[in-house]
């Protein structure tokens, strides 16, 4: 294994460049999962059935596909973004309709009986989303959440394909460097278990926490 301490430094950038593809994409596919799930369960039917098609269309895909829509894409609109940005909002559209599905299944656990109260204090439907259905949904989802950000860290891997200097990508490029990929393989597979067990036991924390008493 001494050939991965030897390399340390570029994996250790290219695990700081894994998280923050992650974190940054996660946090755009929440506020984009935030919307969709209001369209989803929105009054008016366009906003329905276009939610609906979000989600249709991004859980469906795989996310290497949406990496090059974004990548190729973008320019043919004007948009210039480097690699990283592009592989976030990859990432975060990819979330979107995931987290958008998880939010509403957090939702349709609201007691239906709530939401008549409120309509018949006078609230609207918007008033009704902000204080009794979506902090609610967001207690009742956090173990899905969860789910998704711990699987986030190895779907970002794709990333390497348009040249983000990723975790994988950069382990890959250090294993057929010295042709010993095997020791790579090994430390990048202990990191990915000690994220995804640190980041299981947080989800579960937090969610017994915050978890809806009924």
């Amino acid at each position: 294994m001494s050939v991965v301490f030897d390399h340390w430094p570029e994996l250790w950038h290219g695990l700081v460049k894994t998280l923050g593809l992650t974190f940054a994409g996660f946090l755009l596919g929440t506020a984009i999962g935030v919307v969709v799930a209001i369209c989803r369960v929105s009054p008016i039917r366009p906003l329905r059935g276009a939610g609906a098609l979000y989600v249709g269309l991004t859980v469906n895909s795989p996310l290497v596909f949406l990496v090059y829509l974004a990548f190729y894409g973008a320019p043919k609109l004007g948009v210039l973004v480097n690699e990283f940005r592009t592989a976030v909002i990859a990432v975060g559209l990819y979330l979107g309709g995931y987290i958008a599905e998880a939010l509403r299944a957090g939702m349709m656990t609201v007691p239906h009986g709530q939401v008549e109260a409120a309509r018949s204090i006078g609230l609207t439907f918007g008033q009704i989303l902000r204080h009794v259905v979506l902090p609610q949904s967001f207690r009742s989802s956090v173990g899905p959440i969860g789910v998704l950000l711990n699987a986030t860290y190895r779907n970002v891997a794709v990333a390497g394909i348009i040249g983000v200097l990723e975790f994988v990508k950069v382990g890959r490029d250090a294993g057929e460097a010295t042709a010993r990929a095997f020791p790579f393989f090994v430390a990048q597979f202990a990191v990915f278990i000690v994220l995804g067990l640190v980041t299981g036991q947080a989800a579960q924390r937090l969610h017994e926490r915050v978890a809806v008493r009924r």
